[in-house]
């Protein structure tokens, strides 16, 4: 199936015209949604920082209205401070409604940002999306073998 975009965020735009022909066409973070085996999957693309939290939070919020939803993040460059609070809101939304939440394909950088705030452990990215859709349903995940 293939994902569909979301409306990006874009930068501001500079003044002069070269920069704002380039920039205006620069998404922040772009938002693609799938399914794999039934499980909503969110793809985020960029940065999730003050500019683009709205978007991101949005989107979530909208996917989340379900039993699951995993969020992938192989293509995320910078995770800010509020971004790292809406992964932590979303997770504890999910756990509020009986449901799961569950990050997968962190690269570098957000595992960075995760394990500096000290929520590496609490969050437990999964190394894909197949394990993290796996660890939504009965099916035992490849990750832990249970």
């Amino acid at each position: 199936m293939p994902m569909r975009p979301i409306v990006p965020a874009q930068r501001a735009t500079p003044a002069t015209g070269a920069e704002r022909a380039r920039h205006e066409t620069t998404p922040l973070l772009s938002v693609h949604h799938y399914r794999v085996a039934d499980v909503p999957v969110l793809r985020l693309s960029g940065d999730i920082d003050l500019a683009t939290r709205d978007t991101a939070e949005a989107a979530i919020a909208v996917r989340q209205r379900g039993p699951a939803l995993v969020l992938d993040l192989a293509e995320v460059d910078f995770v800010g401070a509020c971004g790292i609070t809406l992964l932590v809101r979303a997770r504890r939304r999910a756990e509020d409604d009986g449901g799961r939440f569950h990050l997968a394909c962190c690269g570098p950088v957000v595992r960075r940002g995760l394990e500096a705030t000290g929520l590496l452990g609490t969050l437990r990215p999964f190394d894909s999306v197949a394990e993290a859709v796996a660890a939504c349903s009965d099916v035992p995940s490849p990750r832990t073998g249970k």
